[in-house]
């Protein structure tokens, strides 16, 4: 069941994730891909840690976690999606990121044993039926790199779910989220020095200003802030339902795509939004009345 903080707390996740798909390719006009990374993942993590400190400390994710957690994401899932974005539109980036709800559903049932209800497989199909009317027909067929990049991070992120569900309840988001951000800086400094040696990428020392704040905007709403959100969601729901949620990051994408960027509103990104965001329509007003269900038949006296 998703009571309402945890759903608060996934819908606004996505929106920060899908805004962030907008931020990202207009910081790649003065960045290097995984510069960008770089500099966003150190934004977001010196945040996540001054909060720590200001709060106080609590005890940290085990190690081995840490690490998985942030390899999977933000390391690989972003490394993935910044190449990806630095190759294709931003439209896109949104439209592909739609595909991690099956690949979720599919990982979580093969390694969390989840049972795929009736409920959860009408909202999938609808969210991908939404997705399949966003990207348009042979989209997929002839997909370059920059798609098969984006999709690469996506799944990462699928599986970067699957990790994190079992933190358990007792699990601090924010020190998780915190140990799992370091983990990815310490992951992917290495990698921003050997591009930088080998000048596949240039050092940021004549970038514009307003390039640096999309940058840190994105470590710290699009990566920091969304990662805090989803780490306190998804220990307390199961990985299928949230990932219905998350089908609503390629709705908030193209709306910022489209309205920040100037990428074109065709009638089948409208029609594919409408999909999306009833299957998450459906399948919240379901739980939630499930949830109240079974709050009333705790409170119910037992006859004796």
């Amino acid at each position: 069941m998703i009571t309402r903080p945890p759903l608060a707390a996934l819908i606004t996740a996505s929106l920060f994730w899908g805004t962030a798909v907008s931020v990202t390719k207009y910081a790649l006009r003065g960045f290097g891909p995984i510069t960008l990374l770089a500099i966003s993942l150190i934004a977001g993590t010196a945040v996540l840690w001054t909060i720590v400190i200001l709060r106080g400390h609590r005890p940290p994710l085990p190690w081995r976690r840490a690490v998985l957690l942030g390899l999977f994401e933000p390391a690989l899932a972003y490394a993935g999606d910044l190449l990806g974005l630095a190759r294709t539109s931003a439209a896109n980036g949104a439209l592909l990121s739609g595909l991690e709800s099956v690949f979720i559903v599919l990982l979580a049932a093969v390694f969390l044993r989840e049972r795929i209800t009736g409920r959860i497989t009408v909202a999938l199909a609808l969210a991908l039926a939404g997705v399949a009317v966003l990207e348009g027909t042979g989209s997929f067929a002839g997909a370059g790199l920059g798609d098969l990049l984006v999709l690469a991070g996506v799944l990462s992120a699928a599986a970067y779910t699957i990790v994190a569900r079992g933190m358990g309840d007792e699990s601090d988001p924010l020190t998780v989220t915190a140990c799992q951000f370091t983990t990815a800086t310490i992951l992917i400094v290495p990698a921003v020095t050997f591009v930088w040696a080998t000048h596949v990428e240039t050092a940021p020392s004549h970038v514009a200003a307003r390039f640096w704040f999309a940058a840190i905007f994105v470590g710290i709403i699009g990566y920091a802030a969304s990662f805090l959100l989803y780490n306190y969601a998804i220990a307390r729901v199961r990985a299928a339902p949230a990932s219905i949620i998350v089908n609503l990051i390629p709705v908030f994408g193209l709306a910022s795509a489209v309205f920040w960027l100037g990428d074109s509103l065709t009638v089948a990104r409208v029609l594919g939004a409408i999909l999306i965001g009833l299957s998450v329509t459906i399948f919240t007003a379901t739980e939630l009345a499930e949830a109240r269900n079974a709050a009333k038949a705790n409170v119910t006296p037992s006859k004796a």
